[in-house]
């Protein structure tokens, strides 16, 4: 399913471009999966702010300001909140993660998400904002860097921990913030090379 997915976005892509990729080509995963984020990279252009809602605006100017390596993976999206909200999409090579890195502005919200996890921030008008797009690019990176992984309790609920909290977890100890009952858990990475599942020792 995931690689028709990528095919099918991939043949739509070559066809509003210049670039040329053979029967055979299209039908290996790996390279599907290269040429792809060469031609979303290369196919993104400068930005419109007019474009942009407000709270979009607000997140785009502070990602510009303080993250630009970003801004070439930027894709809009209509919002339902007029005009169109921002959303950044990198592509993993960890074939077991159900999805993508993703960091969004939709529906006025800071929106992080990696395989089964994801989590909004600024949810509550009280809430800095420049300070929620701190923590949020922070957990975006920190998964990059593979110092944070999605861990799922019996693929259920999920959140990221880091190695030093698997490891409690994994020793039997209890680790307040995520402590469920269950049989199984499960662990990706981004790279897919700290990917496990081990057994709840209790």
């Amino acid at each position: 399913m995931k690689f028709n997915y990528l095919k099918t976005k991939l043949e739509n892509l070559i066809t509003s471009s210049n670039s040329k990729i053979n029967s055979d080509e299209l039908n290996d995963y790996s390279h599907l999966k290269t040429k792809l984020e060469n031609l979303i990279t290369s196919s993104n252009s400068k930005i419109n702010s007019d474009e942009l809602n407000d709270y979009s605006l607000k997140v785009y100017e502070y990602v510009k300001k303080n993250h630009n390596k970003l801004i070439k993976n930027i894709k809009l999206h209509k919002s339902d909140f007029g005009k169109n909200h921002i959303c950044i999409e990198l592509i993993t090579k960890n074939e077991n993660s159900a999805s993508n890195l993703i960091f969004s502005s939709e529906d006025n919200q800071l929106t992080l998400g990696f395989d089964c996890f994801h989590s909004h921030y600024d949810s509550f008008s009280e809430q800095n904002l420049e300070d929620e797009i701190k923590v949020a690019l922070e957990n975006f990176y920190k998964i990059l860097n593979e110092e944070l992984f999605v861990v799922s309790a019996g693929g259920g609920a999920s959140t990221l921990l880091t190695k030093e909290e698997i490891n409690i977890i994994e020793s039997g100890k209890i680790l307040e913030r995520f402590n469920y009952d269950c049989i199984t858990y499960y662990v990706t990475s981004w790279s897919g090379t700290h990917d496990r599942i081990f057994k709840n020792p209790n």
